[in-house]
């Protein structure tokens, strides 16, 4: 049988029938007994035998019956003509047919199953919570085509400034349960406006639970070129749930980081270099450099003041804190700017060039620290409460002419770049990640890919592009894991790695905390599968030493000092483990969060005598006795 041939033969198609058990019938859609075709994916290949992690997919009279046995979900689709890719089927499954896109989900992760209100919880903080607010629709020039049928009613934020005593944003107390018996249903139907240029700018989502469940759920999200709500009814109506049977995998194999043909012949020997190196690449954020126009070269705006304070927060940290250690790498930010695009009042920011050159400009390999340029596609810092995001108009190609900017200046920089682009987007607090993007993170993947291009177009050779997940995706969900954010081994080359110790215990810091070990060797088993091959920047860490917000502050700079000690034995052993082979660079991030005027995460060893909120560091010399230690005891070469 070749790989993609349908299954007709009778008695193959009867035990393929039998093995889907109740969940193959639909009998609304013309499954009511053995269908005239069939294919089965069977463990990564289409075959005639069931295996571990089996797909079913039934075809008869114009649909598609779907049945994921691993997953414990099906569902059917009207047409028979149907793409599947199963690449990530352990998280999702996508299904072209006509001119949609169906992403498909099993979700099974909701950490909140132990309270009463879990499901509330979850439904509206991880799933639906931008969809139910106007706002939203508003600052991104989105219609809900189906405000006026939702079937379920939204409670505004009140008076009070939540709409349920703790949430800062609308909220619903419970789906629609009247359109189908037994279930419990959210639907959105949505067009991006001004959508030229958008190949597929109509959206519909369903989501479909049965009531009184609190860990699984199906998530449909469709785009296409016209309105299918119709179909998408279809969807959820014919979506039954059951007993899963085996192991859901991913199939996804990009093999070996592959060196860009576009690169300079200096941009390739610092790949190679630094990716071949049995030593570690260090640096420290602490600054981002200015990108407002006024400010982009000396003595305008603020740029002699950020010069200043970067150059003396890296002095004193290479030769107080780490006791003459160079930074080999020099990470900062950027973002878009602040306000929305078309605001005059909006504050673009764009490539600080002369500061780059003055602060970095090396390869970390010579007399100078190489750059690593974190850029982000936000216009509010990813204040995400306040519903903006930039992704829609990026897709439209308003930014397109800001970009090219962005990309003449970058190559004008001429030497080697490290561009981290939109780090953490695995999450639900960057204005770029995927509950921003109705449930989609393929408009991530695509607006990198639109930047990519344009610095393609602009013969920008001098770039190696980081791609940077959290470690621990938030929301806990399929749809939204790293690798569905994932654009492309043409348009990535580095592995980044992010993954902080907050060390805000209360009680025995030291018998609590999660060493680095455990951090970053749990990190490489998650990625090992597919970029055990790669070369990874670990593109932000830190361990705190504790927080006024949840205690006395500094109360954990032992525990802090320790964590800092038994990363560098980890780093510095004779036969280091395989994560630690893997990881080519690391930079601390050298700054705090804070809630309100307190600080939650200290994570700043430092302010170097900058005088940043008047802030004393002086109670981690452990920490810093630590790290001199540690770079004494580094092996060269």
């Amino acid at each position: 049988m070749k790989q993609y041939d349908r299954i007709t033969d009778p008695a193959v198609l009867g035990r393929l029938w039998a093995c889907a058990g109740g969940a193959a019938a639909d009998p609304a859609n013309g499954f009511s007994g053995v269908p005239a075709a069939a294919r089965c994916f069977s463990d990564g290949a289409y075959a005639a035998q069931t295996g571990k992690d089996t797909k079913l997919e039934f075809y008869a009279g114009g649909a598609a019956r779907f049945i994921d046995l691993a997953a414990g979900m099906a569902f059917t689709v009207p047409a028979e003509e149907v793409a599947v890719d199963y690449t990530l089927a352990a998280y999702r499954t996508q299904y072209r047919f006509g001119d949609s896109v169906l992403t498909a989900s099993a979700e099974t992760k909701n950490p909140y199953t132990d309270l009463e209100n879990g499901w509330f919880i979850h439904i509206n903080e991880w799933t639906i919570r931008h969809l139910v607010n106007p706002a939203y629709y508003k600052n991104q020039g989105l219609t809900l085509l189906n405000a006026d049928r939702l079937g379920f009613g939204i409670t505004p934020v009140g008076a009070d400034g939540t709409s349920d005593g703790t949430r800062p944003y609308p909220t619903v107390k419970e789906g629609n349960t009247a359109m189908r018996k037994g279930y419990e249903i959210f639907r959105f139907d949505i067009r991006i406006d001004d959508a030229e240029g958008i190949e597929r700018p109509y959206y519909n989502i369903g989501i479909i639970r049965k009531q009184g469940e609190l860990a699984f759920f199906g998530l449909f999200v469709m785009k296409s070129k016209e309105d299918r709500a119709a179909v998408m009814d279809g969807i959820v109506m014919s979506y039954t749930q059951f007993a899963g049977t085996g192991t859901a995998k991913n199939y996804f194999a990009p093999g070996a980081a592959k060196e860009d043909p576009h690169w300079s012949e200096e941009t390739r020997d610092f790949f190679r270099k630094f990716t071949t190196q049995t030593q570690k690449s260090w640096g420290v954020f602490s600054y981002s450099m200015p990108g407002e126009e006024e400010s982009l070269h000396a003595g305008g705006g603020n740029y002699d003041k950020f010069y200043r304070n970067s150059v003396a927060m890296q002095k004193f940290i290479e030769e107080k804190v780490w006791g003459g250690k160079k930074y080999d790498v020099y990470m900062t930010y950027t973002h878009l700017g602040r306000g929305a695009w078309g605001d005059k009042t909006r504050v673009p920011h764009y490539y600080p060039v002369d500061m780059s050159i003055a602060l970095a400009h090396g390869s970390g390999f010579d007399e100078r620290p190489t750059l690593e340029f974190t850029f982000q596609y936000t216009t509010n810092n990813n204040l995400v409460d306040e519903e903006l995001t930039p992704m829609f108009d990026i897709m439209r190609g308003r930014y397109d002419d800001y970009f090219t900017r962005l990309a003449r200046d970058i190559k004008a920089y001429a030497k080697p770049v490290m561009f981290r682009l939109n780090n953490e987007m695995n999450s639900d607090w960057t204005s770029y990640s995927g509950i921003m993007t109705l449930l989609d993170p393929d408009i991530f993947t695509m607006t990198w890919r639109r930047l990519y291009e344009i610095f393609l177009k602009n013969g920008v050779d001098n770039v190696i592009w980081v791609w940077n997940p959290i470690a621990r995706s938030c929301p806990f969900s399929g749809w939204g894991e790293d690798l569905c954010y994932f654009p492309g081994t043409d348009c990535v080359q580095l592995l980044g790695g992010t993954s902080y110790e907050a060390n805000n215990y209360t009680g025995d810091a030291m018998r609590q905390l999660v060493t680095f070990r455990q951090h970053y060797a749990t990190l490489y088993e998650k990625n090992r599968p597919y970029f055990g091959e790669w070369s990874m920047i670990v593109g932000e860490f830190a361990c705190g030493s504790g927080g006024a917000a949840s205690g006395k502050i500094g109360r954990n700079a032992a525990a802090q000092a320790e964590w800092v000690k038994g990363m560098f034995e980890e780093l510095n052993a004779e036969d280091p483990a395989p994560y630690v082979k893997q990881i080519k660079g690391l930079i601390w991030f050298n700054c705090n969060d804070y809630a309100g005027e307190l600080v939650s995460n200290r994570f700043r060893f430092t302010d170097a005598g900058t005088g940043d909120k008047g802030e004393d560091y002086s109670d981690l010399g452990q920490t810093w006795e630590a790290f001199r230690e540690g770079f004494s005891n580094a092996k060269r070469g």
